[in-house]
């Protein structure tokens, strides 16, 4: 059965969340006063409380997006509070990161809790879990596919690649199986497709970021890109040339990060 497992949480995740800790924990004194600060601090707690929770590598991905999914509520909150004060402007930038982040993050271990946990060992009701799992996978890459590391993306894409090999089926399987059947093996070919071409395009996009990178040890990223004479992202380049269910999952992102900049959780472009 399909699967995308990933370690713990990525450390440019920490990296940037620190970063916004420590200017918040700097910054106090400058921006608020009194009850304000101490409604700050609150927060400042919580959020490194937080990460370090998601950090264990004992906890489930339901678990992890359980905690990141309160974070995300409490930032939001205190963004909410602030966002119309004109002498808070970094604070609310800070606070706008932090929570993109956090809701990125959750949705990640959402979409892989169900993608690798809750099996019922009966097929059907197995697969259908997983194909809402990449469906999922598939909404957020394409919506925060910049929040998270190459080294995550790499393993997003080659869980995607197997899940595309792995639900080929012949004629004989496919009108034994049923149409139910064959229709979410459909779907996970197609959202499993659509991860990987999402990534590649991304990928293009900062490929030289990427080689150099790749060339500069003091640089290098988690996951060697270089295992192959080709860049294994040009293996796969066309993969979706004119193809109308491309188009529309990617009409359906667009739709989908709207409404999240609508709700005031993501800030305008």
């Amino acid at each position: 059965m399909n699967n995308i497992q990933m370690k713990g949480v990525n450390s440019t995740l920490s990296q940037v969340v620190s970063e916004d800790v420590q200017y918040l924990k700097q910054h106090l004194d400058n921006v608020l006063l009194g009850s304000d600060q101490t409604l700050i601090e609150n927060l400042i707690e919580e959020t490194e409380f937080s990460l370090e929770a998601a950090k264990d590598a004992s906890k489930t991905y339901q678990e992890r997006h359980d905690i990141f999914d309160k974070l995300t509520q409490s930032l939001f909150n205190v963004w909410n509070r602030y966002k119309n004060t004109p002498e808070a402007i970094d604070l609310i930038r800070s606070l706008d990161r932090m929570t993109n982040y956090s809701m990125a993050y959750s949705y990640l271990c959402l979409s892989l809790s169900h993608i690798n946990e809750g099996r019922t060992g009966e097929y059907k009701t197995d697969l259908k879990r997983i194909v809402s799992g990449f469906l999922l996978l598939s909404e957020i890459v394409d919506v925060f596919i910049d929040f998270f590391s190459p080294s995550e993306l790499k393993q997003i894409y080659e869980g995607a690649t197997n899940a595309t090999s792995v639900s080929t089926r012949d004629t004989i399987e496919y009108f034994e199986n049923g149409l139910e059947l064959s229709n979410l093996v459909t779907q996970l070919r197609a959202y499993s497709s659509l991860l990987t071409s999402k990534i590649e395009k991304h990928l293009k996009d900062t490929k030289s970021t990427l080689e150099a990178a790749i060339t500069e040890p003091k640089n290098q990223t988690e996951i060697d890109f270089s295992t192959t004479a080709s860049p294994w992202w040009n293996q796969i380049a066309g993969t979706f040339a004119d193809n109308s269910a491309y188009d529309e999952s990617i009409r359906l992102g667009r739709e989908y990060r709207g409404s999240l900049r609508g709700s005031g959780v993501l800030g305008e472009e």
